[in-house]
């Protein structure tokens, strides 16, 4: 059986795209069921760089939460997760960090419930401070994240080196990149679509700009990172932890 905290623990999230799809998809009479389904569909879908498909799945989890009037329930926590990744990944900061937010308060207000929902919003949240200059806010998130991981027996490194990603951004090279080096939220979020397979027509579609457009954003990355293609911008993009 696949659970979300055997797929959180062990980053294999896009190992369950086809069962997620059947369950997203079928005539469950529990919302929930299939609002979670889609959520997860949304986190796999933006972090392979398919914004598109993310937008979809997070809107049609939202509607079903809606629908079904459990907004503020813990479980409830992945639709906004979803929702918070989706406008991070378009450079959308303000939404990004109000979805998320909402995440975690509606899991700190219990005890005992599951951490794997909790960690996921910690680690996606984290980003957005660092882009909107909050670094003490996300140094918080992320110690609050170690000091989660740490207490689980199972182990959880796929998340724990996730956490290190991030935490790189913190440390004196990437604080020492020049200010005209640094990517803009927009670039970020075109370097975010490299990772996948689109095109660049693709990648314009998805983030609704012209062809050329995107063609300027990504002259502008490989200039800034230093590097000539997109297999260096994304491991250039790793390194710093924007990506």
């Amino acid at each position: 059986m696949i659970t979300w905290k055997r797929l959180a623990r062990c980053g294999l999230l896009g190992a369950a795209a086809v069962p997620l799809e059947a369950a997203a998809m079928s005539e469950s009479p529990e919302p929930f069921v299939r609002a979670l389904a889609l959520s997860i569909l949304a986190l796999v879908t933006v972090d392979e760089g398919r914004l598109g498909h993310s937008q979809e799945f997070a809107r049609m989890a939202r509607e079903l939460l809606t629908g079904a009037d459990i907004g503020d329930s813990p479980q409830s926590s992945l639709v906004f997760t979803a929702l918070g990744a989706v406008h991070a990944a378009a450079g959308r900061s303000a939404q990004a960090r109000a979805e998320l937010e909402h995440a975690l308060r509606s899991r700190r207000r219990w005890i005992g419930i599951s951490p794997w929902p909790t960690v996921e919003a910690l680690l996606r949240l984290a980003p957005v401070l660092l882009d909107v200059g909050d670094r003490e806010g996300a140094t918080a998130l992320l110690d609050e994240a170690k000091d989660l991981l740490a207490s689980l027996p199972d182990g959880a490194e796929a998340q724990l080196e996730r956490l290190r990603r991030i935490r790189r951004r913190l440390s004196p090279r990437a604080r020492d990149v020049l200010p005209e080096a640094r990517l803009t939220e927009r670039e970020e979020a075109v370097l975010r679509l490299l990772r996948g397979t689109p095109s660049i027509r693709e990648i314009g579609h998805e983030l609704h700009l012209s062809e050329n457009t995107i063609k300027t954003h990504t002259r502008a990355i490989y200039r800034k990172l230093g590097v000539t293609g997109r297999r260096e911008a994304i491991e250039q993009g790793r390194e710093l932890g924007i990506l």
